[in-house]
């Protein structure tokens, strides 16, 4: 039995490697004319069938024209990231921020994989900031000869940043026609096209520019200390109770913490000493058991009489409606909505893309659920198909709702379901946003189920949104975000400083009076 066993351990194991390097391989190889052709008409066919407001920007006749343009350029074999390089000014000129076609990167090995297991990135002892399409240093933590904040990277080995930015940029772009989102995620997320350039690496020249000289300087992936044995065999002293361990796991739970980042989705903090005033920051709307935590949270608002209550939805980049709707519910009195229309493709396509999305297992429930879709599907007046099922509903204590004064943060990366409560609380006169305008269009954006669907040839993935959803009012303007009352930029200046500008013109404005909230009134 343990020989059989073995046996097809070694198989699994063997598979997987040839698996990582045929995939590998696929990456580098060409791709027939033919097939790339076919490849586009796949990616075509499936947005017509899933995509709820495919033509919401750009005319259907348009698009048409665009697709077959892109086949009419494809007259050599492609490698499938060459093929990606084709396809995404397409996406971009659709203007719907969830429907994306995706690079290939390459895999790591199982050695690889253990090998960089512990490790920290050759860039980790650096911070940058985008501005003015040039990436400047915004600080150097490394003891070595440490570059001055401020410089300019011009390259990585002999990779031109200034290539990178024009390459890669604009694949990156949210709902609509503003640039907030892309110039706020490509600065968070640039680093990772060097990845796909150059893969994983345990060393990089970094070339700066600062005034009018030219600084080189190497830096180096870190690897974990090889322990000795008699280090191995000393355990470190556990001064935390089990009482208080639990305490901890439960708050995590709660709170949806991040391993990865430090930080919990939801915080509750007072950032000076009057405790009347309170910062809510909600990093995303994925993570926590949100009906306690919301709870908790406005209880301890309630208990701490907070009179000037500061949203933090800046790089909130959505989640899941129902916990955007539950915060909603608590900042007005009236929250029984959340949406207003949610429109489909047709009366199929919410419920077929549901098997995309889950195991084969799932299918006998899958079937309920999209034969309920189905019969929940009608054509409304303006002869779109409409979804009529709940996405979102509350159950909240009344007198715990927050009618003090409301200062929203928002920014690029306030984008999905940030900018679907941002829009609501816009319409509602219920805020004063401080920043700068939101990465989703204020009128709503194409997403709900996401399905992702691999390219028969290449294998690039695709995902496209299946519903529109939009807020519970519209606005005449399409295509930009939710504009603030303030607009405020970060800048590489107050990076630098580590100052949080928009934060402190919230609070100097409280200290004024709410001079600024009250005459927007």
């Amino acid at each position: 039995m343990i020989k059989t066993f073995s046996f097809f351990l070694i198989l699994i194991l063997l598979f997987g490697c040839t698996s990582v390097r045929e995939y590998n391989k696929h990456i580098d190889e060409d791709i027939a004319v033919k097939d790339l052709k076919k490849d586009v008409d796949f990616v075509y066919k499936k947005l017509k069938r899933y995509h709820a407001k495919l033509d919401l920007y750009q005319s259907k006749k348009s698009i048409d024209y665009k697709f077959d343009s892109l086949k009419n350029t494809i007259n050599k074999p492609l490698t499938p990231n060459e093929l990606y390089l084709k396809l995404f000014p397409i996406f971009r000129n659709l203007k719907h921020g969830h429907t994306d076609v995706y690079p290939l990167y390459k895999k790591l090995t199982k050695n690889e994989l253990k090998k960089y297991k512990e490790s920290k990135s050759v860039f980790h002892n650096y911070s940058f900031f985008f501005e003015n399409d040039s990436i400047f240093l915004v600080k150097d933590f490394s003891k070595t000869n440490p570059i001055n904040s401020g410089a300019v990277l011009l390259y990585i080995d002999n990779v031109s940043v200034e290539d990178l930015i024009k390459k890669y940029k604009p694949s990156v772009y949210g709902d609509g026609n503003n640039k907030t989102f892309s110039n706020n995620l490509f600065g968070r997320t640039f680093l990772n096209y060097i990845t796909l350039e150059q893969g994983i690496k345990d060393s990089v020249e970094l070339t700066f520019l600062m005034g009018d000289k030219i600084l080189s300087k190497k830096t180096f992936r870190e690897f974990p200390k090889v322990k000795t044995k008699e280090e191995k065999s000393i355990k470190p002293v556990d001064t935390i109770s089990k009482t208080v361990k639990r305490q901890i796991k439960l708050k995590q739970k709660k709170y949806g913490y991040s391993k990865l980042t430090k930080r919990y989705s939801k915080n509750l903090t007072f950032p000076t000493n009057d405790s009347t005033i309170a910062v809510l920051k909600i990093t995303d709307f994925r993570k926590g058991k949100i009906r306690r935590l919301y709870k908790e949270v406005f209880t301890d608002i309630k208990n701490h009489n907070v009179q000037n209550l500061i949203l933090d939805i800046r790089n909130n980049g959505g989640g899941f409606v129902k916990d955007a709707h539950y915060l909603y519910a608590y900042l007005v009195d009236d929250s029984d909505k959340f949406l207003g229309k949610k429109i489909v493709a047709n009366k199929t396509s919410f419920g077929k893309s549901m098997y995309n999305l889950f195991p084969i297992a799932s299918y006998p429930f899958l079937w309920i659920g999209s034969g309920y879709s189905y019969f929940s599907t009608f054509k409304n007046d303006e002869n779109e198909y409409e979804l009529h099922m709940p996405f979102s509903f509350t159950k909240i204590e009344k007198d715990l709702v927050y009618n003090g004064n409301l200062y929203v943060i928002i920014n690029g990366g306030s984008y999905s379901a940030s900018a679907l409560i941002a829009a609501n609380l816009n319409e509602n006169k219920r805020g004063f946003f401080v920043g700068e305008e939101t990465g989703g269009d204020y009128n709503g954006t194409v997403a709900g189920l996401m399905p992702k669907f691999t390219l028969p040839h290449s294998k690039l993935k695709i995902s496209v949104g299946t519903v529109y959803l939009s807020p519970i009012k519209q606005r005449i303007e399409l295509g930009h975000g939710v504009y603030p009352n303030k607009e405020i930029k970060p800048t590489l200046d107050s990076r630098r400083k580590n100052r949080d500008v928009e934060l402190e013109w919230i609070l100097q404005d409280i200290k004024n009076g709410n001079k600024a909230l009250k005459n927007s009134n």
